[in-house]
């Protein structure tokens, strides 16, 4: 089994999305995306959908198992009373994930948990659907997934998913989901990536998956558009962090496995781009003044070579800023 650090790329759902194939699934967020964004009318000029993504396994611990490579990070936990999965890849990578799912287990997945709507982490939910799994979110993930969205940041529409890959099972702070011999916890927090993040932590196996909480070696990606903001951001990373200690091994939502060494340093990261921005939106800069302010330079070698290159960074940053208020 392999730990890769980079993740390959992925086709869209359903027509509105062809447009991501210009920069080979730009809403998958993997590492080895083009260095910039494709504009609408580029991305209309190149229709052709790309291959389904090759996916990478790692075992990192009793009975469970990361997948990398179908969109966002996805766990698997195996059992005599079901396998959960967390996060369901982008829909190019529906057959092949759910056959990585049934390599490591008999029987097909009980139980599906997305992180958030994003299509990245929900395009296989029909598919895991339909074959038998309940799939469990926040209550505003159920709300985003079955209504028509828009990307505002990424000029994206996004139309409602079939409704078999609707979350059956909701909640908006925390619930509990007992399976193979883990009290699984879920945690809703305050509108951070979007306005339906969960924390999904597995206590005895120690191993806690963030979503896209957290994009560990790249600038995160915040969706205003689903009332995401950096301010946001801050309080769940503080939350996912008060629920490590030094031996947990997070997943985060894309990149590779990070330690709470490396989730201390990406909360550090968010407080000080909080600040830094903060600043800047009291003295009533606007967008292209921030930009040009080079306000992250110190961080740009470190964070800014993935989706989210330093400009893009804080612009989508910063507009969600001003638009939280």
């Amino acid at each position: 089994m392999q730990n890769p650090s980079a993740f390959s790329s992925s086709v869209s759902r359903r027509e509105a999305f062809r447009a991501l194939a210009m920069t080979a699934g730009a809403f998958a967020f993997p590492s080895l995306l083009l260095p910039r964004l494709a504009s609408a009318e580029e991305a209309k000029a190149a229709p052709t959908p790309v291959a389904p993504p090759a996916l990478k396994t790692i075992s990192l611990a009793d009975r469970l198992t990361v997948i990398t490579g179908a969109g966002g990070n996805v766990a698997v936990f195996t059992g005599e009373d079901g396998t959960v999965v967390v996060d369901a890849g982008v829909p190019a990578a529906a057959i092949g994930l759910i056959g990585e799912v049934s390599k490591l287990s008999k029987t097909p997945a009980a139980t599906l948990i997305n992180t958030h709507w994003h299509f990245d982490h929900t395009g296989g939910n029909d598919a895991f659907s339909r074959g038998g799994a309940r799939i469990i979110a926040h209550a505003n993930c159920r709300v985003r997934v079955s209504t028509d969205q828009v990307v505002e940041f990424l000029d994206m529409k996004a139309p409602a998913s079939p409704k078999g890959a609707w979350p059956a099972s909701t909640f908006t702070g925390e619930m509990s989901v007992h399976a193979n011999g883990e009290e699984i916890h879920l945690t809703g927090v305050a509108p951070a990536h979007t306005d339906g993040d969960i924390l999904v932590l597995f206590p005895k196996v120690n191993v806690l998956h963030m979503g896209d909480l957290y994009f560990n070696g790249s600038y995160p990606f915040i969706d205003y558009s689903s009332r995401g903001w950096i301010g946001g951001l801050v309080v769940g990373a503080e939350k996912a962090l008060s629920l490590t200690d030094a031996s947990t091994k997070i997943i985060p939502g894309h990149g590779p496995i990070a330690t709470q060494d490396d989730l201390k340093g990406y909360l550090a990261f968010l407080k000080t781009a909080h600040e830094r921005l903060a600043k800047f939106q009291k003295e009533g800069k606007t967008v292209d003044e921030v930009i040009a302010a080079l306000p992250m330079k110190d961080y740009d070698d470190k964070l800014g070579k993935g989706f989210m290159p330093p400009d893009k960074f804080l612009r989508c940053t910063y507009t969600g800023l001003l638009r939280h208020g």
